[in-house]
């Protein structure tokens, strides 16, 4: 199994802790789960807060670390004695006079894992302010420089309705170096739900898996984690279940990379940030009008030759300027930063009663293929108490291993796949070039046929100054324009995105001043 690696600020630092950011709509348990982690992991202090009814209890985003073993747990009778062979629906009846949750030995030689469980704001909450806490959300999270795993939580009473969709593709939209090992907790995840299913000849997990790949039309292998997080200390083996759900949590949030999201998240607009958006753009067009007109007068003005001469020094002013958003994107991409491919998830669950349901010879291995449409750099993987990865081959894009699992014993595992920002965005990289050594030479001729021609002189600087202005204000308007932004310009951008009023010329001045401080001198001085 692979362990987690985290960079470290020296030779003697400690591990960074593994960050989970955790999200969710209000009222689906994520800060139950939070607190049952801490239960799990035996954290002293657990004061977490818990909301009711419809509204969050967490208004801000709040970070709550976790240090702790990784272990299973088992039943063990009154004598001490370790359960076993029990039908499902008779464990989910034993209380604490017949029975007991006790710990196996724990994972990884008894190392302590250090957690950072990153609490975050219900989303569809009763303000309506939905956009606006992701926002804040996705910019908080900038701050903490990486993460290594992000939880969705969602409520089994809850289903995969129209909201969900939305903040579903909201976060692929936000953080799609991240996205696809996206892990889906399904909370109050019952005994007595699994042993319902059980008698009515169904698989729960199965049917709630198949329901989220219909409402997602997601084809990706997310790994869906089933809990109850909020299990009665007196019915052992709920504890048991709950435990054994935070160990696989936190087992695979361990094995996670972590994924840098301090350049690599971007927020969506919300209808009252485009408002703010349309008073600027309109001020903006304003400017530019303005230039434009000004700049008219001057080339109408100039001589024919002179003319010339400023048309051929706009074009490469406009050249240089598309030469500089060529590389900074190449210098983006053309990095080793890691994005997560995807994940394969094997998990079936062994009991007597979806044996004998099944009616069928219980196989004790399964063959596990993964196919990328780029070269994997790296894979992470996690198996369940008595199951081992064999026969691994990575293969350029292709990936192949066998799950093995003793007989009659559940089989779970998982492996995470990785790649680098250079080898995924290879070909975009290679137009970028091409685009780059273009540009290049159109520069070189362009000054070539400057060279040809007469020089301005001082008089017709101005009519050079204002076509620099005009391109200028341009740029700064298709910046403005886009329907996502950097998420590390939140923190600035905040104050005039949470307004509700109609913004001022001076707020207006403000906010280009986040984009462009030369476009922003030209809204004051003109």
């Amino acid at each position: 199994m692979v362990t987690q690696s985290v960079p470290v600020s020296g030779p003697s630092a400690p591990p960074k802790p593994i960050n989970i950011l955790i999200l969710g709509e209000t009222q689906n348990g994520k800060s139950t789960l939070i607190k049952q982690l801490g239960v799990y992991g035996k954290k002293r202090d657990n004061n977490i807060n818990i909301g009711h009814g419809n509204l969050s209890c967490t208004t801000e985003v709040g970070i709550y670390p976790l240090a702790t073993k990784l272990r299973t747990y088992h039943l063990v009778d009154r004598s001490g004695r370790r359960i076993r062979d029990r039908k499902f629906s008779d464990l989910v009846d034993y209380t604490d006079d017949d029975a007991a949750a006790a710990a196996d030995e724990p994972d990884h030689d008894g190392r302590v894992f250090r957690f950072d469980l990153i609490d975050t704001p219900g989303l569809d909450d009763s303000d309506g302010n939905d956009m606006e806490i992701m926002a804040n959300i996705i910019g908080r999270i900038s701050e903490v420089g990486y993460l290594n795993a992000l939880l969705y939580v969602r409520s089994l009473d809850k289903p995969f309705n129209e909201s969900f969709n939305r903040f579903y593709d909201y976060l692929r939209r936000c953080m799609p170096m991240l996205f696809s090992g996206l892990i889906i907790a399904h909370t109050r995840y019952t005994v007595d739900r699994e042993d319902e299913a059980l008698a009515a000849g169904r698989n729960f997990k199965k049917d709630r898996r198949a329901a989220f790949r219909k409402a997602t039309k997601c084809s990706d292998d997310l790994t869906h984690n089933f809990m109850d997080n909020d299990p009665d200390p007196e019915m052992p083996f709920q504890v048991v279940q709950s435990f054994n759900s935070c160990h696989a949590l936190l087992d695979l949030a361990k094995s996670q990379r972590p994924i840098d999201v301090a350049n690599n998240v971007y927020l969506l607009k919300a209808p009252n940030m485009i408002y703010m958006d349309n008073h600027v753009m309109l001020a903006l067009s304003r400017l530019s009008t303005g230039l434009k007109e000004r700049l008219a007068k001057e080339l109408a003005a100039a001589s024919k030759s002179k003319g010339q001469t400023l048309r051929v020094k706009r074009e490469l002013a406009r050249l240089k300027a598309r030469l500089d958003e060529f590389e900074a994107e190449l210098a983006k991409l053309d990095t080793n930063d890691e994005i997560v491919l995807g994940r394969k998830t094997v998990a079936e669950d062994y009991t007597l009663g979806t044996f004998f349901m099944d009616a069928k010879l219980w196989l004790d291995k399964r063959d596990v293929s993964y196919d990328s449409d780029c070269i994997i750099s790296r894979v992470t993987k996690t198996t369940g108490s008595g199951c081992r990865w064999l026969d691994e081959d990575t293969r350029g894009t292709t990936w192949r291993a066998t799950l093995k699992s003793s007989i009659l014993r559940s089989i779970n595992g998982s492996a995470t796949f990785y790649t680098s920002n250079r080898l995924k965005h290879q070909s975009e990289i290679t137009q970028l070039r091409g685009r780059i050594r273009d540009t290049k030479e159109y520069i070189t001729n362009q000054s070539d046929v400057l060279g040809d021609l007469d020089d301005l002189g001082d008089t017709d600087t101005l009519a050079e100054t204002l076509q620099n202005d005009v391109d200028r204000c341009a740029k700064t308007m298709e910046r403005v324009d886009r329907d996502t932004f950097d998420a590390c310009l939140w923190p600035t951008l905040r104050r005039f995105y949470m307004s509700r009023s109609q913004p001022s010329t001076t707020e207006i001045v403000d906010f280009i001043d986040v984009y462009d401080p030369e476009t922003a001198k030209l809204m004051v001085f003109g």
